[in-house]
Formats: C-alpha cells, structure tokens, sequence
C-alpha cells in the first residue's frame, strides 16, 4: 500500500478511527422540511460509508428552529430528530466508519423566509451577503442558545453517533460571537477577545457537561476570515490553544465566512490551488497537542498523504472528492488511482445548488443524491447506440454499460469529450480535462464499442437493430443575424478554443457569458487587447459566484475593457460598430470573436423516433447547458432503459 499514513489508524480523544479520511460536513437539502433525515439521506450516507472513508460528520445541523439557514437541511432541534440519527449510526457503523454531527447556528446568515422568524445575532449587523438586518441576542436568549446547544449534543450521543462537532466556522453563530467583523457588543459577550471568546467557551462547557467526558467533542473554526476587521490566523490559534484547554479533543481547520466566500478560500473553486488552507492548519498544529483536521480542495491521495508527513495535519477531510466518488478511499488504498472520477471543482452541481436553496448534486456523479435509483436492477439488457461523445453521450454509455446492456457509442469528430475539450482550453479551467480523460477511461474499462468520425445515420439505426438510441449529438454555434458577420476577420469562439482559426491583433469577443468571458481571459493572456461586449448589464452571470468573482479579478488585471449594455450594430473591416451607453461608436478589432451561444442539433434524434422504439434526447442535443445537466441527463437516460 503506497498511502501508509493516510490509511494508518488514527484516534480522537478515546475514538479510535481506521484511517485518516473525513468526510467533512456538508448540507445536502436531503433533509424534510422539519430537518429528519430521509431515506435519500440515508442512502446518500451509506454509500458513502461503504466506500471506506473512516470518519463522517453529518452537515451543520440545526440546534433551534431560528437557526435554520437551509431549506431543508438536517435539524438536530427536537427528540424527533433522534430516530433518524439512529438509523444514519447504524448504517455507518455497518461499514466500520465512525459518526458524528456538526451542531450549528446560522446566525444572521439566514433570512426569516427560511427560519421563519427575523434572523439573531450578536448583535444588529447584517450579513453582507444575505442583508437582512438580525436582531440583537439578549443576554437571557444567549443563556438558552447554550442550551440548546447541550440538548442537541445529548441527542446526538442518545442516537449512537460517535461525537459532536460545534461549527465555530465560516461566519455562522458561534463565529460572529468571535469575530469583531460582526460582535460590537460591549457587555459579558463582546468588547474584547477574551468577552468575544465566552459564547464559544459556554457552548462547549454546556455540550462537554451533557455528553460527559469520555465523548469526543471537536470544534470546527476558519482559521482566517479573510475580511477586513475578522479573525485572523494569530487570533485564531490563541482561541485554539483555549479550547485545548478547556478540554476539546480536536480542532478542524476550515476558513472564511460569507463575507469572503467569493474570494474562493471556503469552498475552493477550479481557479484556486489545492490544498489552499493547509498553511492555517499547520500553523494551528504547531500551536496545540491536539489532533488537527485539515480540509480544502484536497483531490488527491498524494496531496492528502503529504500533508500528513509533513505534520500539517493528523486528518485530512475530502468534501466535495466524497460527493465525486465515495469509493476515492477504496481505490485509492488498492492503488486504482485511474478509476477515481475526481471532483473538479466546478462548484455548479453542489454550492451554486444548496446556495439557491435546492438539493446537492454532483457535476461528475449523477449518483450523487440518487443512490437508491441507480442500485435498482435491469429487468432487460437491450442493444443501445449513443449517438454523440460528449459529456452527456459519455456518461448516458458509462451507465447503461455498467447496467449491463450492450452499448455502441458512435462520434463524429477524432476524439471523444466534446465540449469539455474547450472548456479545458480556457484558462484556470484545465481540471475539465480530469472529467473527461475519466469518461474517456471508463469506455475503455467497460469495453464499450467506440466509433471515431462516424456519422451515425437512419441507415444505420435501422440496420444495427437496436432496442434504444440515447442522442447526445450536442449542439453548435448560434450564428446570429448581424450585418459584416461573414467578413473574413469575423471568427467564432468555439473555434478559437478548438484551434481551428487564427486571431490577430486587437480583438472584440461579442458575448459576455461565461464562456465569452473566459475567451475574453484566454485571449488577454496571448496578450491580445481586448473588449467585450455584452448586451445585459453583467458579466458571466452565469457562472458561480467565487468562479465570476475571480474571473472578473483576472480581467481586470489584464485589461479587458468590459462594454456592458451594448449591442453590436454592424461588423466592417475596421471593427464593430456598437450602440450603449456612450452612444454609437466603433470599436477596433482586427479579430471579432462571437459567443452568443448555441443551438441544438436534435434533428436526428427526432427522426429516429419512428425507427427505434426507445429515443431518448439528451444533454446539449435537447437544450444547451452546462455540464452538470448533460452528465445527470445521459446517466438517468440509460437508468430508463
């Protein structure tokens, strides 16, 4: 085994672990609306359980209903939550991993539609992100908040899990009481470090006073809030080295609140590096005794590993590489390094979901979520043809093929990816390409018949007597109706990212999306001048919020002059006649780039309706997308088979 201390035994307080993987805790929205867990939740957490990792903690779960800061998220608020806790221990316990839960507070980073009351805080400060304005805790509200926080960690003890978690992280509750960027209270609770330290301090005396003192208790904390006037790393450890004192058995190393969250440090997206936050954990490390969870956008055994001999941690949590593919742990132990289907950080399925209040998905795993659908059995295997080698034609053949149907995947290009192949080319989004060199892999490890550059036709759909086509065929530029478009200096941008055209001097890409965004970035970077034009007053609206704020970062300091509110009038030799705010003018372009999105190809699927009993249409094919929606749409296509 090459991952010795990452699979070497490991312990927290008296809590022995068979290794040094944590799920961290993630909300999911699998919950009901009173915060129980449901039979998805349930299978959801098995699977994962079975894939190897030696710890879980279950998502910050709600101690009071006000606390609530997701729609349906899990509650750990009433004894009848406590049923369902029991049955998630079981189902771990099963599998040889420890349990536990993250006992939360929103805080005023919720709104009174979700917890059905005016959000409460420290004190009448509104998030910068959620803007509500919280209400002031009372000292005798404070006084049942601790409370609640001991009832919550008795129930959890009374479920059978293995240990609680109090989230002093990521802006919520307890970490507003510990930061000035959100506590000017000047009584017991605020005013001073020590003042700002209490409500923590009462939480975890109260908690450590219901479950006794051989139950493991962590306490999560971001190790930098990254806004000005928030807690830095130098406060940070001295409130670590308090809770060691106090008697907490280990500390989990997260950082940011929703303040910074666009900065891209609490959930790392593709355009940060790795293993960001391993210098806070280590710092906390070398200040206490204590075990030290680190976390953030660790991906890979190596990094993981590696953190672990350097001492910048003694557990490493894997998030959103658990979402991507629960058995990470199992393959990487038996060293299957290729069949890991990586998470690739595009924060589409997962945080850009339970942000708008909906259900976690996964962008490379349809599973994700849908554990129960995907382990029903075939009733009949059928010949299939997917038609198309594209995220949704790869992933709707990796499906039916592991379901046991015969599968013949036919492409019309010389190499299988499609649109990820561009979406790889465009700057800080390289990690598309793990997606695809998975997919890639994984028709080789099934055995599923490709055919490169082969037009699929109603011949051959007759003739190859299939039970199902799945079309996929994706879709191609919308090419709009703007005079001088057909000029020779006039270039499209999935052509630009294919390599198939030549971009000279100065260029306008026509399009601000995201995709016209990052053509605007890889163009800058070639060190063209460039303007971007968008008619709606944003950016790549589209795109999750740390990507866009990142991405409009890099513009900026590459100099991309950004025309928003403007539309193109006319394209000519000398560039792009444009109307908007400043009137009309013509903007120079030795090279006009279009990005106006695309168009489906469905045609084909449509007329094989009358040839093959089973069409299903798919991905880009049926409506352009992203790529979360084409994987999900390919593998619950041949999930219908």
């Amino acid at each position: 085994m090459k991952y010795l201390k990452l699979f070497s035994a490991g312990r927290i307080g008296k809590l022995k672990l068979k290794n040094r993987l944590v799920m961290p805790p993630m909300v999911r929205n699998y919950a009901d609306a009173k915060g129980l867990a449901t039979v998805r939740y349930l299978d959801h957490i098995e699977r994962i359980a079975q894939g190897g990792t030696g710890m879980l903690i279950l998502e910050a779960s709600y101690v009071n209903p006000e606390g609530k800061g997701f729609v349906n998220g899990l509650g750990i608020h009433s004894d009848a939550c406590v049923p369902g806790l029991k049955k998630l221990a079981a189902k771990a316990h099963e599998h040889k991993a420890a349990i536990g839960i993250q006992l939360y507070h929103a805080g005023r980073q919720t709104v009174s539609k979700i917890c059905g009351k005016k959000p409460v805080a420290p004190s009448a400060i509104p998030c910068p992100v959620m803007q509500e304005m919280p209400r002031s805790l009372k000292i005798d509200e404070i006084k049942k908040l601790v409370k609640d926080f001991a009832k919550a960690a008795l129930r959890a003890k009374k479920a059978g899990l293995d240990f609680v978690e109090i989230h002093g992280a990521h802006g919520y509750l307890v970490a507003q009481f510990l930061s000035p960027f959100s506590n000017a209270r000047k009584d017991a609770y605020g005013g001073d470090e020590e003042k700002r330290f209490r409500f923590l301090k009462e939480v975890y005396e109260a908690v450590r006073q219901a479950v006794g003192p051989e139950f493991p208790v962590i306490v999560r904390l971001s190790g930098d809030e990254w806004v000005e006037g928030g807690l830095t790393i130098k406060d940070v450890v001295k409130v670590c080295r308090k809770l060691e004192e106090a008697g907490v058995n280990a500390l989990h190393i997260s950082s940011g609140n929703y303040g910074s969250y666009v900065q891209g440090k609490m959930i790392p997206p593709m355009a940060v590096q790795d293993g960001v936050l391993l210098p806070l954990a280590k710092e906390i490390k070398r200040s206490v005794k204590i075990p030290v969870i680190t976390v953030g956008k660790i991906r890979t055994p190596e990094l993981a590993e590696k953190a672990l001999k350097n001492s910048e941690a003694d557990f490493v949590a894997i998030g959103r590489s658990l979402l991507a593919d629960p058995d990470w742990p199992l393959k990487a132990k038996a060293g299957k390094l290729k069949e890991i289907n990586h998470c690739v950080a595009c924060n589409q399925g997962c945080i850009s979901r339970l942000f708008a209040q909906q259900d976690v998905w996964c962008t490379v795993n349809p599973e994700c979520g849908r554990e129960n659908e995907f382990s029903l059995p075939v009733k009949e295997k059928k010949k299939v043809a997917v038609v198309g080698g594209g995220p949704a034609g790869l992933s709707a053949a990796r499906t039916a093929a592991i379901r046991g149907h015969k599968v013949v995947l036919f492409e019309s290009g010389k190499s299988l990816g499609g649109q990820l192949l561009p979406a790889a080319a465009a700057p800080h989004r390289e990690d598309w390409d793990l997606l695809r060199k998975f997919l890639v892999q994984e028709m080789k490890r099934l055995k599923v018949e490709v055919n490169l550059e082969h037009e699929f036709g109603l011949e051959e759909a007759k003739a190859g007597k299939y039970d199902a086509v799945i079309a996929a065929m994706g879709s191609s530029t919308m090419v709009p109706k703007i005079p001088g478009l057909e000029s020779a200096n006039a270039v499209m941008a999935r052509d630009v990212f294919e390599g198939g055209v030549e971009v000279k001097g100065k260029v306008v890409v026509v399009g601000g999306g995201c995709m016209g965004a990052q053509t605007a970035e890889l163009l800058a970077v070639k060190n063209h001048s460039v303007t971007l034009i968008e008619m709606s007053e944003n950016i790549a609206l589209e795109s999750p919020m740390d990507e866009r704020f990142l991405l409009l970062q890099r513009l900026e300091k590459l100099k991309v002059k950004l025309l928003s509110q403007t539309r193109v009038l006319k394209i000519a030799a000398e560039g792009v006649l444009v109307t908007g705010p400043q009137g009309k003018h013509t903007v120079e372009a030795d090279t006009v780039v279009m990005c106006l999105g695309s168009v489906s190809n469905e045609g084909l699927g449509q007329k094989l309706r009358y040839l093959v009993k089973t069409v299903k249409i798919v991905g880009d094919a049926l409506k352009p997308r992203r790529v979360t929606e084409a994987v999900l749409e390919g593998a619950m296509a041949a999930l219908e088979l």
